[in-house]
């Protein structure tokens, strides 16, 4: 019993501690973090699509509820593969929609889990149970991971200290294969569970440690076995994630600030310097408040930590390490006023394109959560007079300097004002950490309290400093004006249920103005629209927000919204929201034949010719360079049944010669098509949707998403897990230190 309690004591400590933060998520039911438009609009529809996909036994690849079919996974940020998905599939859902107090729990649990990593690391580095709790708590709560908002963000960011943990037990020389082999694992995870930015930022920084080890000790084959194993299983096991962005990459465009961007187009500086930090940013470290994505807060607790073991550990390698990582990815953060960062954006793949460099913060944070474990076990292991008086003295200077400017200032309102006072009450909070922190440390320098009192007691003041700015900006949910967009996703219910009991096949319109989250994801129903990122540039490329022509081609037959967008529409229901459905009796079909071609020199004229010209594209298809043989004849054609599910369409035709069947969904690698069968070519048809040749009869048609890349890359991850099992499972020995000591 004694022996399960120590070990299960500290990590539920630390869950105890990351669910007193979060006290406003998990022990009540008034706050949101979900009440912006990222996170109502986008986040929650996506995470919706994928869950109830998981729920329904498969994966959700393909989504057809987005600008008429594109990828899911290969946008990345809709973390289809993340396993933190999968654990929220588990939840109870009502009326088939995820709830809003389980994504908090879901949310929380990510931040336990941030902390578990984070205290794993910390033991195995020996700086015992109370430091590691400490320190785990740290992480999970202080900056990128107690401030970030965004779950695909969060996810992909917190497996730094696992990464770190099989990292430099590799370059210690303990087990080293097996190590370097947990270490890529590790970060190849990171790179499956959300956003493509942290990971990147965690893999150059152990880019970073690997080349200085390579520096230190030159190129020892040992050493390059063990980076090579780190970088090569990170690929692998990553593989079902970054096989189908790469494919994604090549026919989509994004929207940044510099605008509509393809693949091989750079983001311009200018915005990487917008995502940047500022140097007035640094006092965000200590104070709350910071305006910027990614918060850099701190805070004087974890800061004082910090500074204490690069003053009292700085003899071990670790801490030297971890401060160099700190100081490196901080200076990266500060990308406009850090001339090295111009050489990462110009020389470094990937680094132009993520265009944010303050999520390096998420490297920052991992490595001062490090120190701040390594001054809580170095803190109170040993009175030394002098340094514990310096410490104090700091403290007393600066919470006394902070609480007395905080004071005065309200004192003197209004006739003084301070942006910093008005804008954040919260700076006095801070001035009076510091001093209840200087009066604990004075009563363990006096001998008033015992090591693991003096411990508990800096714990409840960090979770008292981090609880202080954590969450300080989520919804109440009395404020209705920030509400609205959360209430939104459940009070188009009934609009949901109307469509779903119309005849398939049906495909949405919705007007942004009136419905602003992605409807489509959010309710699984076929749409014309999405608030998403990126989109496939044909799609975009034919016209952007499109004609009536082409919403016509597509098969938009139902528009949702207040009223009308154009002519020919007819009014079918009304949602309790006001919202309305209206019908468009002009749309094509979602499958049609024809017999007759125009061919286009290039995409754009035969984007001009789709928009434009005066034949009729239900008798007349586009196709660009090239195109099939077919046949013209009096009889009739008929698309006799059509049936769809998220991979898959089947139809039954009948041709009176041989056509082309035209299938209004989006062209993209990965789709393949059998005609009674047999396996036929797809074309590109009006530059954007899918058509294949069928003879003359009667004929069963099946097309299938079945993408290379991601059966590839799914056989690759699998590969990828099964040689670390099997690499774990070998008798190994211990080999050269390339850490902490000279290795010959």
């Amino acid at each position: 019993m004694t022996s399960l309690k120590k070990r299960l004591g500290p990590p539920l400590l630390v869950v105890l501690g990351v669910i007193t933060v979060f006290w406003k998520l998990v022990l009540t039911d008034q706050y949101t973090f979900l009440a912006s438009p990222d996170m109502s609009n986008q986040v929650m529809p996506w995470l919706q699509a994928s869950v109830a996909a998981i729920r329904h036994g498969y994966m959700l690849w393909w989504t057809p509820y987005e600008w008429f079919g594109q990828s899911l996974v290969g946008q990345v940020q809709p973390s289809v593969v993340c396993p933190f998905t999968f654990l929220l599939a588990l939840a109870p859902v009502k009326d088939g929609l995820i709830q809003v107090q389980w994504v908090h729990w879901w949310f929380v649990l990510i931040h336990c889990a941030a902390g578990l990593f984070a205290y794993w690391f910390f033991v195995d580095l020996d700086l015992g149970a109370a430091a590691a709790v400490l320190g785990g708590i740290f992480y999970a709560t202080a900056g990128f991971c107690g401030n970030t908002d965004w779950p695909e963000h969060l996810t992909a960011g917190i497996w730094a200290p696992l990464v770190f943990l099989f990292l430099l037990r590799a370059l210690r020389g303990r087990t080293p294969v097996k190590s370097a082999a947990w270490a890529g694992v590790a970060l190849g995870l990171a790179w499956m569970s959300g956003h493509h930015a942290h990971p990147l930022s965690l893999t150059l920084a152990v880019a970073g440690v690997g080349v200085a080890a390579l520096v230190r000790f030159g190129l020892k084959r040992d050493l390059l076995v063990r980076l090579a194993l780190v970088f090569g299983l990170m690929a692998i096991v990553a593989a079902v994630q970054l096989l189908p962005a790469r494919e994604y990459g090549r026919y989509a465009k994004r929207w940044t600030e510099t605008g509509a961007l393809t693949w091989k187009d750079k983001v311009e500086f200018p915005e990487h310097q917008h995502s940047g930090m500022r140097p007035s940013d640094l006092l965000n470290l200590v104070f709350p408040g910071s305006g910027i994505r990614t918060d850099p807060f701190v805070g004087i607790v974890g800061i004082s930590l910090a500074a204490f073991a690069i003053w009292s550990a700085f003899r071990r390698r670790e801490v030297r390490l971890l401060a160099v990582v700190a100081a490196c990815a901080l200076l990266y953060a500060l990308a406009q006023f850090d001339a090295l960062y111009g050489l990462f954006y110009s020389l470094v793949p990937l680094v132009e394109t993520s265009r944010a460099p303050v999520v390096m913060l998420s490297v920052f944070h991992f490595a001062v959560a490090s120190l701040v474990a390594f001054g809580a076990s170095a803190l109170f292991a040993e009175a030394e007079q002098r340094r514990e008086r310096t410490v104090i003295k700091g403290l007393v200077w600066f919470g006394g300097v902070t609480l007395g400017l905080f004071a005065l200032f309200e004192f003197l309102k209004p006739a003084v004002s301070s942006r910093i006072v008005d804008g954040d009450p919260r700076i006095g909070m801070i001035g009076l950490v510091a001093l209840l922190l200087a009066a604990v440390f004075q009563a363990w320098r006096l001998g008033y309290v015992r090591r693991e009192w003096a411990l508990a007691m800096v714990g409840l003041l960090l979770i008292v400093e981090q609880g202080n700015e954590a969450g300080n900006a989520w919804a109440h949910f009395r404020q209705a004006d920030r509400m609205q967009s959360v209430w939104a996703l459940y009070n188009t219910l009934d609009i949901a249920d109307y469509l779903r009991h119309q005849p398939d096949p049906k495909r949405l319109e919705y007007n942004d103005k009136d419905v602003k989250f992605s409807f489509g994801d959010w309710y699984r129903l076929d749409s014309a629209w999405a608030m998403t990122a990126s989109m496939l540039a044909a799609t975009s490329d034919l016209g952007g927000w499109w004609s009536d022509r082409v919403g016509r081609m597509y098969g938009t037959n139902y528009l949702v919204s207040r009223a009308p967008t154009h002519d020919g529409l007819k009014e079918m229901f009304t949602g309790k929201s006001g919202i309305k459905v209206y019908y468009n009796p002009e749309a094509f079909p979602r499958a049609w034949i024809v017999h007759q071609t125009v061919i286009a020199k290039d995409d754009k004229a035969g984007g001009d010719l789709v928009n434009g010209a005066p034949f009729d594209l239900r008798t007349t298809a586009v196709l660009v360079k090239n195109g099939p043989t077919l046949e013209t004849c009096t009889g009739t054609d008929r698309v006799a049944s059509y049936n769809e599910t998220h991979s898959m369409t089947r139809m039954n035709v009948e041709l009176a010669c041989t056509g082309l069947l035209v299938v209004s969904d989006n062209w993209y690698p990965g789709w393949t098509a059998q005609v009674d069968g047999r396996y036929v070519g797809i074309w590109k048809v009006n530059t954007v949707i899918r058509g294949i040749v069928v003879p003359k009869g009667k004929h069963q048609v099946v097309m299938r998403y079945q993408p290379f890349t991601v059966r590839f890359g799914l056989v690759l991850t699998v590969l990828g897990f099964a040689a670390a099992v099997v690499l774990q499972k070998r008798r190994e020995q211990d080999g050269a230190d390339y850490l902490s000591k000279s290795s010959s």
